[in-house]
């Protein structure tokens, strides 16, 4: 009985003083600033666009991303419908910085990591999705870029220097290809693609005028279009042009069933009734503006053109771009 009551009391001891000792710990841990932030703050080295953050408590780190985030991102911009001319300028959607989540982000980061701030999209209110058979003839104009929109149904003499040109130039564009040209060219079409530029449906013959076609006809010719691109290239166009920029009612609906948007163009260089390198440079120049898209085909002239404008277009402060990536209602992709 004896030996049981020390052990007891031993016990007992053992027990309150490991319980002295934690409380002890806990008021250390609780009052030791540097202790507190070693073990509970931002890690050793860790950055936010350059911006240490070492020891940082994670109060501390959310009152520093809130008022990052008062002062970056952009507003949504809605879509612009044109009833006059049935036309609209796509979205762009606003941009804000993801407080919780960049919280979330520093608070785990590993030793010296070099972080940025995570962001989530805010669609505006009237977007392209709510008129998906309505055409577009530009980007919208916040954007500090052009699209080059090629339609191709002939001149595959002129696309090697062409594409020599857009990769030296580093510039993108959309070659909206005919049917019936692409399955002849195959080849070709998979070059085009392979130099990452964007393939598009201009029908599947240029004898065609989408107005004069029935419904069969015309989604058989985008169909059909579709599929030979697909199998050149693996992907399916977005994006569908038509001949002489002539189309109807019936033309948008059936674009817009088959997932495509009609797009037109706002600077035509007419370079198929060869006026010349300096007039189309004149009418580029001249015209120029972000946003816009511009229509021109393979020809020795618009070759010798794309040498002269491109860097014209960057002087400008504008990048250009395919068609997808102006009409995106992302602000880069």
């Amino acid at each position: 009985m004896f030996t049981t009551g020390v052990k007891g009391k031993w016990w007992k001891g053992a027990v309150l003083l490991l319980l002295l000792l934690g409380a002890a710990a806990v008021l250390v841990f609780q009052f030791n600033e540097p202790l507190r932030r070693r073990f509970h703050g931002v890690k050793a080295g860790v950055t936010l666009q350059g911006k240490a953050l070492e020891g940082l408590l994670e109060h501390e780190v959310k009152a520093l991303v809130s008022q990052m985030a008062a002062h970056e991102g952009r507003e949504a911009v809605a879509a612009q419908v044109d009833p006059g001319k049935e036309r609209i300028i796509p979205e762009l959607n606003g941009v804000e910085l993801d407080r919780g989540a960049t919280v979330r982000l520093i608070m785990k980061a590993k030793p010296e990591e070099q972080l940025s701030p995570i962001y989530c999209k805010l669609p505006p209110p009237l977007c392209w999705d709510h008129y998906p058979a309505l055409p577009a003839e530009q980007g919208n104009p916040r954007k500090p870029s052009v699209a080059l929109m090629i339609n191709v149904a002939w001149g595959e003499e002129e696309l090697p220097e062409m594409l020599r040109v857009l990769k030296k130039e580093q510039a993108r564009a959309t070659f909206f290809l005919v049917g019936r040209w692409a399955e002849k060219n195959g080849a070709l079409v998979e070059k085009i693609a392979a130099a990452g530029h964007e393939l598009g449906n201009h029908g599947y013959s240029d004898s065609e005028t989408f107005p004069e076609l029935d419904a069969r006809s015309a989604a058989r010719s985008l169909r059909q279009t579709n599929e030979i691109i697909f199998e050149a290239a693996g992907c399916y166009p977005r994006y569908f042009t038509p001949h002489k920029g002539e189309y109807n009612e019936l033309t948008l609906e059936l674009v817009s069933r088959q997932g495509m948007r009609t797009v037109l163009w706002s600077l035509d260089t007419v370079d198929w009734q060869k006026p010349g390198v300096e007039a189309m440079k004149r009418k580029i120049t001249a015209n120029l503006a972000p946003a816009q898209i511009i229509l021109m085909h393979p020809t020795a002239d618009t070759v010798e053109l794309l040498q002269l404008i491109l860097p014209h277009i960057r002087e400008k402060g504008l990048s250009a771009v395919s068609v997808g990536e102006l009409l995106d209602p992302d602000w880069w992709k």
